[in-house]
């Protein structure tokens, strides 16, 4: 496994392997069957709750702790946005070549990604999957959304040369069961690429102390979310390792340092970290409002805690970073 920590500075196009609308839930939902199963009424229900109104996931597993409103699409936008920047106006690091011809976005939220691909290669057949119909009508005509729970059966996929997926593995129950499935229904020599936040907040220069408010919020977060739902958001230490274990090659980790705020001196470090701080925060206040309350913690408390990781991340003299992973690996070639 090729591995390289540590990288504060964006990628150059030296660097790249090469080949590197309105939201709307209107959507019918019927029982018919899936690229991975049957697709019922329950999987597009929504909850709304929590004050301002905030639509999440409801389905047969619990519901989803994330929201999928119109805030959640503000901070997905961004986040897309965000990697995009970090990359150079790239999508992906996996050398997927010049012609994929079948691509899946496991996960695919509001579908900016999938859509993106879909442009970039007119001759392939892009799929997003996720467990709400939250993706605009307009697509290009290579694009197909589905809407099901990415860790049902596959019934009929197979064959993908690419399967991304973003901001997904941390908040899924079975990575395992997931990334097998998903090295079964690539075509040999097909690749996977995970993008992903590790929740580990850090800095190089000791300005962040271990009473980080922000490390005291995923330190409270972290065993709420592994207690209630099952999610391992410290997936990423270990998903080399595991793609391994499945039986795929050719793995590589890349790692990005990614300035939480706006304190780097680096102009397009500073514009990143101003990116990244909104969606850190916006992260954050979803997550305060549900898991923590539900799990009993004192709303006032949590609020507190909250507004002084907000004080805190403002702090430019606070050089503090969270790591950004690129993971991306090869089913072996005939």
């Amino acid at each position: 496994m090729e591995e390289e920590d540590g990288v504060i500075e964006p990628l150059t196009d030296d660097d790249m392997p090469e080949g590197g609308g309105d939201v709307t839930s209107d959507y019918d939902p019927s029982d018919v069957e899936t690229t991975f199963g049957s697709l019922t009424s329950s999987v597009s229900d929504h909850v709304w709750e929590y004050g301002r109104p905030r639509r999440y996931h409801a389905y047969r597993y619990g519901r989803y702790p994330i929201p999928n409103d119109e805030e959640e699409y503000k901070r997905e936008s961004l986040r897309h946005m965000m990697l995009k920047e970090l990359l150079g106006g790239k999508l992906y690091l996996a050398p997927i070549g010049d012609n994929p011809q079948k691509i899946i976005d496991l996960g695919t939220g509001f579908g900016d990604w999938a859509i993106e691909v879909g442009e970039m290669f007119p001759s392939a057949r892009v799929t997003g999957v996720d467990l709400s119909p939250i993706q605009p009508h307009w697509i290009p005509p290579n694009v197909e959304f589905i809407v099901d729970d990415i860790e049902d059966e596959w019934v009929h996929a197979s064959d993908y040369d690419f399967a991304h997926l973003r901001n997904v593995n941390t908040v899924l129950t079975d990575n395992r069961t997931v990334l097998r499935r998903v090295f079964e229904n690539l075509k040999p020599g097909g690749w996977v690429e995970v993008q992903d936040i590790l929740t580990r907040v850090s800095s190089d220069d000791n300005t962040v102390a271990p009473d980080h408010p922000l490390i005291k919020f995923y330190d409270l977060l972290t065993p709420v979310l592994h207690d209630k739902y099952g999610f391992d958001i410290r997936i990423l230490d270990t998903l080399p390792g595991l793609l391994e274990d499945l039986g795929f090659v050719n793995v590589q980790r890349k790692v990005f340092h990614m300035p939480l705020g706006e304190w780097a001196r680096d102009a397009h470090l500073r514009l990143l970290g101003g990116y990244f701080r909104e969606i850190v925060m916006d992260f954050v206040g979803a997550m305060a409002v549900r898991p923590l309350v539900e799990a009993g913690f004192d709303k006032e408390e949590i609020a507190d805690l909250v507004r002084e990781a907000n004080a805190a991340v403002g702090n430019r003299r606070v050089h503090a970073y969270m790591p950004i992973h690129f993971v991306w690996a090869q089913k072996p070639p005939v």
